[in-house]
Order: C-alpha cells, then sequence, then structure tokens
C-alpha cells in the first residue's frame, strides 16, 4: 500500500471512530457558568502555562487545524482574532459552528471548513498564528502534517502546537496492548477498559467533562496514536525554521542558563538529550503536583535554610567584610550535611527502576493471556496506571522568525 493510501486509511479509520464517539469538549448544550469557568481556564492556560497571553491574540488571523468542536478556539475568538477552523469531522465542525452562533462574539468573522490536513489548500494565504492541539498523533504522518501546518505560518508568527508525548504516554501504551490482548471489537474494549482501567477513567472524568464513553474511544478505541518525542518536535521546528518560545510542561532549560545577553543564545533543539530528564518523570508520574510538590518542598527544607545562611553570610560583601574561616566552613559543612539527606533524588531513581520492573511483569502476564491475573497484577502494582498515569500532552509554541 501507497504511503498516500496509508494516510487515506487512518484518517477514514479516525473519522470514523471520532464520529462516533467525539471527544471534543463542546459548550454549545452547556449552561453560561459552565462555559465561563471553561473560558477562564482557557485563558489562565494561554497566560499562565504558554506565556501567550490573550492580547497578543487581538487583531490577529489564526487557522486552527484539527479544531474539533471549536474548544480550543472559541477563547481565542472571542480575545479578538479572526478564526479559521479545519476539521475532518462534518459532525464536529457542525458542533463548532453551533459553539460559536451562541458563544463568539461576531460569528461572521469566522471559517469553518470540512478538510483533512493533507488535502487542505489554500494558495497565498498565510496567518499570524497556526494552532494545531491534539490532532497530528492520530495520522500516518505527523512529520508531514507538522511541515504542512507550518507552511501556513508568515514570518513573525507563531506556532501552537501541542500533542501526547511519546514517554509521557508510556503507560496509556501498556494499558492500550493490555486492553487489546482481550478485546476483538470496539464495545469489548470498552469493556475491558472499564475492568482494568476504571480508576483512570475515574479520574478522567473528573477533570474533563466527557462521559466515559467519549474518554474510552479516545485513549483506547482510537487506533492511531502515534505520540512524538520532544526530540522529534524539535527537530521539526528547527526543519521548519521555527524557535521554541515556551513549552508546557517545561523541560530543563534552567541547565542551559547564562547571564550573559550579548552572548549566543542556546539552540535547545540541538540538545536532544537533555529532554530526557523531564520525559524520564513524564512517564513514570504517579501523583499530582500539588501532593508531590508538598513532598519536596519538605525533603528540601533544611538545605533550603543552610544554603540561605551561607550565602546571606556573603551577601554584601564589601571592603569593610570580614569573612571567619571558622564560620564559613561550618556553614559550609552545614549545607553538604543536609545534602545527604535530600531524598527525594535518590527515591527517583528508585522509582524509575521500579517503574520498569512493574513494566516488564505486567508484559509478561498480558501475554499469558489471563484478564483475572491481569487484573490482579495492576491493583499490586505501586507505580504502574496510579494517579494521572504519566503526563500525557506536551505543548509547545514557536516563532518563526523574521
Amino acid at each position: 500500500m501507497s504511503n498516500e493510501n496509508i494516510l487515506k486509511k487512518i484518517e477514514q479509520e479516525t473519522l470514523n471512530t471520532f464520529k462516533t464517539e467525539v471527544p471534543s469538549i463542546d459548550f454549545h448544550h452547556k449552561d453560561e457558568k459552565s462555559f465561563n469557568e471553561f473560558s477562564k481556564n482557557a485563558e489562565k492556560t494561554y497566560r499562565e502555562c504558554f506565556k501567550f497571553p490573550p492580547k497578543m491574540f487581538y487583531n490577529t488571523e489564526v487557522i486552527d487545524f484539527g479544531a474539533g468542536t471549536g474548544h480550543n478556539t472559541i477563547s481565542i475568538a472571542n480575545w479578538g482574532a479572526k478564526c479559521t477552523l479545519v476539521e475532518l469531522s462534518d459532525k464536529s465542525l457542525e458542533i463548532a459552528k453551533e459553539v460559536f452562533k451562541l458563544r463568539a462574539k461576531n460569528f461572521n468573522d469566522h471559517k469553518f471548513i470540512n478538510s483533512s490536513i493533507f488535502d487542505y489548500e489554500e494558495k497565498n494565504k498565510l496567518y499570524d498564528i497556526v494552532q494545531c492541539r491534539g490532532v497530528l498523533s492520530h495520522t500516518a504522518g505527523k512529520e508531514k502534517a507538522f511541515k504542512k501546518i507550518c507552511s501556513y505560518l508568515k514570518k513573525g508568527g507563531y506556532l501552537i502546537f501541542g500533542d501526547p508525548n511519546k514517554a509521557g504516554g508510556f503507560q496509556n501504551m501498556l494499558q492500550r496492548y493490555a486492553v487489546y490482548k482481550f478485546s476483538n471489537n470496539d464495545e469489548e474494549i470498552v469493556q475491558n477498559s472499564e475492568i482494568l482501567f476504571k480508576d483512570d477513567i475515574d479520574r478522567s472524568q473528573a477533570a474533563v467533562p466527557r462521559t466515559r464513553r467519549e474518554i474510552i474511544y479516545d485513549r483506547w478505541v482510537i487506533q492511531s496514536q502515534d505520540d512524538p518525542s520532544i526530540e522529534e518536535v524539535s527537530k521539526w521546528m528547527s526543519e521548519c525554521g521555527l524557535k521554541l518560545y515556551s513549552a508546557y510542561p517545561t523541560y530543563p532549560q534552567f541547565l542551559l542558563t547564562d547571564s550573559y545577553y550579548n552572548k549566543n543564545k542556546v539552540d535547545f533543539e540541538k540538545l536532544k538529550n537533555i529532554s530526557v530528564l523531564s520525559e524520564i518523570l513524564w512517564m513514570m508520574k504517579t501523583e499530582d503536583d500539588i501532593s508531590e510538590s508538598q513532598s519536596i518542598e519538605s525533603d528540601l527544607s533544611v538545605l533550603n535554610d543552610n544554603f540561605d545562611k551561607l550565602a546571606s553570610y556573603l551577601a554584601n560583601c564589601n571592603k569593610k567584610t570580614k569573612i571567619e574561616t571558622k564560620e564559613f566552613f561550618e556553614l559550609s559543612d552545614d549545607i553538604l550535611n543536609s545534602i545527604d539527606d535530600v531524598k527525594f533524588i535518590n527515591n527517583l531513581k528508585d522509582k524509575f527502576k521500579n517503574f520498569i520492573l512493574e513494566s516488564k511483569e505486567l508484559i509478561e502476564i498480558v501475554n499469558n493471556r489471563n484478564l483475572d491475573d491481569v487484573g490482579n497484577y495492576i491493583k499490586k502494582c505501586s507505580i504502574l496506571f496510579k494517579g494521572p498515569c504519566g503526563v500525557r500532552h506536551v505543548d509547545f509554541v514557536a516563532y518563526k522568525g523574521d
């Protein structure tokens, strides 16, 4: 089968799945309060997570590829952008129109186009902002699709791109494998997902206003889920002439900073191995950010106090300052001793080791093809499938130079 035929085949399979259960959130049938809460969260996401405040959309032209029901676009429209929504599913696009009729400040400013990314053609038209979130991993040509959407970006414009991360979605892939081993059709996938991963579905439903079937179709029934890594996205951005502006969740740029603004800036796209530190954490994420942060905060409290004492001892050093050798040594030794008491670094190493061991055992049990054994093992796991089951979705904002 040719590459073009494979693209079309996967496209049709994806369309059929998402017309059966629409995965996008929509608010055309929700009350004003629900929509306002959603809008407030959208503003927080763009402003605080993406470092892209709403005023950056004002008086711009935006194209949103894979716009779904318009849930990622409606707020942008109300921030003053003229939006073009491109969506493969006519069912989702009709919902998007209803959402915009009810919620957009000026419905006639916006266009709705029923097309796939690969079929979409618009000559001599570039946009200030190109958005595509949660779409390309469902295609059979994610790199081709990425470069296609970037071709519509003006110089000086911004790309807002998001997809599940390959490492962050590792636990989801293990879930999928376990479910598929015992399922012969979509309904059995639904049933076995509930049997094996009810807790995860409960958590997802509490976080996002979707039905259980919509969650299951989006996570397990959909067959094309080819998630990119940070390295892949960085490579695509570089080849399209884009520079990273922000990312959420962030990955460890703090390791690569200096305060000399006249120096050449670090090309993050070329430092492909740095991202593995973040991706390992995303892969085995089990706790919510608040509880995890509180644990680390407690672990670092003594180190923080001792570090502050040493830094303060040398602060505002001038001609009259006298540094006592004995006192400086004591403060320095206090820091060295408190570093030894920091447990979370070693705990992370142990957690990752156990995570891999649990993954190996799961695969062995699944391949023995006893559903009860798989269910019992999942309940016994201390890391796998606990809490968020990984940090799946990662968003990037990139800038196209003049």
